[in-house]
Parts: structure tokens; C-alpha cells; sequence
């Protein structure tokens, strides 16, 4: 154990958090920002609107298939050491993409750009957990990290749309790279904070009560396929049926992530004065959420659409580090590494799904259409979340 002061282990503690905020606005800058930049992918490879949705959604399925192994690594050999490969890895594929510009280099690397992304955040969760649980605020500590996801957006609607549209995409890259290498740098120079603990042999790790777990990931997915549904073609749809510009689309895109950053905040600081109703909030978020989008595809002939949207997608933002709270305080601390890898392959192959299944789903149908099948996912995360058994949340985090 550490005998190190309550002063020191907040302050160690803190600093954890500045290095796992680092790396989730390095890595969320590029898997909002790839979405913001939507026109431009489309104009540079010369791609549909379901095109830009499979590149995208492959990007996100290869981060979905290696989160696991991540997760493994992370509660086998130094989780910081995990977040820096992961990092470096990325900063390194952005490069390969921006030097081999529209060819088929450049898809690849961006494709395994999203395998190397999987690391940071959920080697990150890991020593966050560690050195925030014992403090009572890590519904904070996790919502705070996760608040750098729309910052991350911020800068990929204004920033990264700005270099693109005055230098071209390969220019965007670079900047990713070197704003990834940053997020590394804050990694490797954080304090060591609480030690872990001696790691077990795998026949002796304690259980995961999966049964009790599987509705917080279903729920996951369902709320990733409204998310990212709408985060992914938010540009497209502005700029291909309303006739705003790129700028102006991305401009919106990156309103709409800075309402996120307070609202995630806030509710990590509530859920940690009433971590019993964690779930309730999520619920309420779903429903909300779903209730505006059917709204959308109701009124989709008029203007008004556009707030509604703008509204839905700073809704179906609001659960994830609520989500991430309730996940690693249900499971024993020498699985969470793991644990978050499953978690987060069910975020990730949903979010990945998702851009291709609702572009098809326009190209089809309709906006509308799109509209509702979120809609639909939004209800079905609440529904799946009315099934989470809260009660051994409640033993884990106060025991």
C-alpha cells in the first residue's frame, strides 16, 4: 500500500487525469474529427455518401476488433506503457495516410490508425480506476476524460475543417500526428500515482459476472448506433440536403461537441452524489434523445429540423462516461482492463456499423427513415438499461 499523504495521492491522482484527458482528446480528435471532415473525404476519394459511411465505419471496426487485446495487455503489463504504443502507433499511421495521400496506402493506414486507437482510452481507464475509486469521484474522473471526445470534435470541426479546406486532407493528417505525439508526451511524463497491485495468475483473477454485465453492453451499442449515426453523417446531411458549405457544416458539428464537454462534467459530478441512479440518468438521456430524433424525422421538410438535430446529437453524448462509471465499479479492479476491452468492442463495433448501416439506410429510404431507426436504437439502449440489476453496482463501490 502507499504511504504517501491524502494531499499527494489527489494531487498524483489529478495528474493521472490531465495525461488520460491528453490521450482521449489526441485519439477523439481524430474519431470525431474523421467524421467532421465528411465533404472533404467524400471530394478527396471520390466517394458516396455511403463510401465516406463504410470508411468511417471500417476505421471503427478495427479499433472494435483489437480493444479486447488492448484490455488484456493493459492488466498484464503497465497500462501507461499500453496508452503510449497505442499513441505512437496512431501518430505513425496518420503520417503513412497524409504522405500516400488518396491511394490505397493511405486506406489501409488509416483503417490500422483505428486498431492503434483502441489503446489509449482503455489502458487509460485502467489507471484512472486505480487511483480514483478510493477517492469517491470517479464518476467525475471518467466523465471528465470523456468530455475530451467532443473537444476532440470541437477541434476536428473547426481546426482540422480549416486545414483542410486552405491546405488539403494531407495537411489535417499531419496536424493529427503531431497533436497525437502531444497527447503521448502528457502520457509518459504523468506521475506514477497509486501502485498497482501484484498482478495474479490468469487461474486466479477473480470472475466477471457477465450476466449481470451484458446489459450495460448492449446498451452500449445501441447508444453507439444513435451516436454515431449522427455524428458521422451530421455534415453530409447539412451540406447534401440543406446546401450549407463544409465550413459552415463543420462550424455546427463543432457547436455541438462544445454543448457536450459541460453537460458530461456535470454529470459525472452528479452521478457521484447519487451513484444509485446512475442508470436512471442514462435512461432518461435515451429517451430524451429518441424523442427528438422521431421529432426530427416528423418534421424533416421543415427548418426546425436543424435545431432538433443539433439537440439530438448533444443528447446521444450525454451517456458515455455514465456508462464507463457504472461499468468499472461492477467488476473486481484486477479485471477492468478487460473488462473496459469488452466494453469498448461493443462500443466500437457499433460505432462502426452504424455510419454504414444509416448511409445505406438514406440512400435507400429517406432521412427520415435514418431519423427513426436511431430513434428506435435509443429506446432499445434504455429498455436493455431497465434490465441492469443495480445491486451489486452499489456493494462494489462502497465496499
Amino acid at each position: 500500500m502507499s504511504q504517501a499523504s491524502p494531499e499527494k495521492l489527489r494531487r498524483d491522482a489529478l495528474g493521472i487525469l490531465a495525461a488520460a484527458i491528453a490521450a482521449q482528446l489526441a485519439v477523439s480528435t481524430a474519431q470525431q474529427g474523421l467524421p467532421a471532415l465528411g465533404p472533404i473525404l467524400a471530394s478527396t476519394f471520390n466517394l458516396t455518401t455511403s463510401g465516406v459511411g463504410l470508411l468511417l465505419g471500417t476505421i471503427s471496426l478495427g479499433t472494435a476488433g483489437a480493444v479486447i487485446f488492448w484490455g488484456n495487455l493493459a492488466d498484464r503489463i503497465d497500462d501507461r506503457l499500453v496508452a503510449l504504443i497505442g499513441l505512437l502507433g496512431t501518430a505513425t499511421c496518420f503520417v503513412i495516410a497524409a504522405f500516400f495521400k488518396a491511394s490505397e496506402v493511405a486506406h489501409f493506414a488509416l483503417i490500422f490508425a483505428g486498431i492503434m486507437m483502441a489503446s489509449p482510452t482503455v489502458a487509460m481507464t485502467k489507471g484512472l480506476a486505480r487511483n480514483f475509486v478510493h477517492l469517491g469521484n470517479i464518476g467525475f474522473a471518467l466523465s471528465t476524460r470523456q468530455a475530451a471526445v467532443p473537444v476532440g470534435g470541437v477541434i476536428g470541426g473547426i481546426v482540422l475543417t480549416g486545414i483542410a479546406v486552405s491546405h488539403g486532407l494531407s495537411a489535417a493528417l499531419y496536424a493529427l500526428a503531431a497533436l497525437i505525439i502531444l497527447g503521448g508526451l502528457f502520457v509518459m511524463f504523468a506521475p506514477a500515482g497509486v501502485p498497482e497491485p501484484p498482478r495474479l495468475k490468469a487461474e486466479n483473477l477473480p470472475p466477471v459476472n457477465w450476466r449481470k454485465l451484458s446489459p450495460i453492453l448492449i446498451a452500449a451499442a445501441f447508444f453507439c448506433l444513435t451516436q454515431l449515426g449522427i455524428v458521422a453523417l451530421l455534415t453530409l446531411y447539412l451540406s447534401g440536403s440543406r446546401g450549407w458549405t463544409p465550413t459552415q457544416a463543420g462550424q455546427l458539428y463543432a457547436l455541438m461537441m462544445a454543448f457536450v464537454i459541460p453537460l458530461r462534467i456535470r454529470l459525472g459530478v452528479i452521478s457521484d452524489r447519487y451513484p444509485t441512479r446512475r442508470v436512471q440518468f442514462q435512461i432518461v438521456i435515451a429517451l430524451s434523445g429518441a424523442t427528438l430524433l422521431l421529432l426530427c424525422a416528423v418534421l424533416e421538410q421543415y427548418a426546425i429540423v436543424v435545431p432538433l438535430l443539433f439537440l439530438a446529437g448533444i443528447s446521444a453524448m450525454g451517456w458515455n462516461g455514465l456508462l464507463f462509471t457504472t461499468a468499472v465499479v461492477a467488476v473486481p479492479p484486477e479485471r477492468v482492463g478487460f473488462t473496459q476491452g469488452v466494453l469498448h468492442s461493443f462500443i466500437f463495433a457499433a460505432g462502426g456499423v452504424s455510419p454504414i448501416i444509416m448511409s445505406q439506410i438514406v440512400e435507400s429510404f429517406s432521412w427520415q427513415a435514418a431519423w427513426t431507426v436511431m430513434a428506435i436504437c435509443s429506446v432499445m439502449a434504455a429498455v436493455s438499461l431497465k434490465m441492469f440489476d443495480t445491486t451489486p453496482v452499489q456493494v462494489k463501490e462502497t465496499a
